[in-house]
């Protein structure tokens, strides 16, 4: 029986700490560098063939994590303090869900942390780490990768706050943007509290998450915009009137609307968070 879930957002910090770390077995390894890659670069496509229990890299970096957990990883480092400050236990009872980039270095780093929590006991929610489409790609796809967040992570969030199970966010690592959404997506979600490891004092601080809605004058707008396929701006704009909304204010300074289009993770949040809670 699961009595607490974790969302883990995995970074690249594995990788760059062994690096660091073990620097001569990652050289000999060929992954130097690797932690720096950007999202185009050929080696993407490498490190995800080594995705997988027995590969070289795969299983040296699964060593270098079992050494020391706490200095291998970020994302461990904040877990293991939390569950044992909260006593989080056995394991058995604690389920994880670990979710990366769309990019083969991070899906790589979220496959070690994954089998390592599975391999010390902890309930894996998925077979696999889940690779959330375009996450880490580019600006141009930005919207779509917070909407694939939402559909693919929080959208379990949900599930799992209604059935009354409590749901703990791991902010430590990943992308800095996409983490703070999914902190306030996952707060409209139910989920209880957000922790990571403070760069100060290098231990783990908590982040109560108040129970957090959207404006109901805007989502009443976003949906009568959506169902009329509203597109000019006069048509828009007076939609927000009505409410008592400013188109300036949500296109420029909250950055809600663009190109007179809500944007597409918001129409999402309010299909599948507020309509369902």
């Amino acid at each position: 029986m699961v009595k607490w879930i974790h969302v883990i957002p995995s970074g690249t910090s594995v990788l760059c700490n062994f690096e660091r770390i073990k620097s001569s077995i990652a050289s000999a390894l060929g992954v130097i560098g690797w932690c720096r890659a950007c999202s185009e670069d050929p080696i993407q496509d490498v490190a995800l063939r080594s995705a997988r229990p027995g590969d070289r890299v795969f299983d040296a970096l699964l060593n270098f994590i079992s050494e020391d957990p706490e200095v291998a990883s970020a994302e461990l480092n904040a877990l293991l303090k939390f569950v044992s400050l909260n006593s989080h236990v056995p394991p058995s009872e604690v389920g994880v869900l670990i979710y990366s980039s769309d990019t083969g270095i991070g899906y790589l780093c979220a496959s070690v942390i994954h089998e390592y929590l599975g391999r010390e006991g902890y309930h894996l929610l998925q077979i696999k780490p889940i690779r959330i489409p375009w996450l880490g790609r580019s600006e141009e796809v930005f919207d779509d990768a917070l909407s694939n967040l939402l559909d693919l992570v929080v959208r379990k969030i949900i599930e799992w706050s209604k059935k009354g199970t409590p749901v703990y966010i791991n902010a430590t690592s990943g992308y800095k943007a996409e983490t703070q959404f999914l902190v306030l997506a996952a707060a409209i979600a139910g989920a209880r509290t957000a922790y990571y490891i403070h760069e100060t004092f290098k231990d783990v601080v908590e982040l109560p998450l108040p129970l957090l809605t959207l404006d109901s004058r805007l989502v009443r707008a976003i949906k009568e915009i959506t169902a009329r396929a509203a597109t000019s701006r006069d048509e828009i704009d007076e939609i927000l009137k009505e409410k008592g909304l400013e188109l300036a204010e949500l296109e420029k300074d909250r950055k809600l609307i663009k190109n007179l289009k809500p944007r597409k993770w918001l129409i999402k949040l309010i299909k599948e968070v507020i309509n369902t809670k």
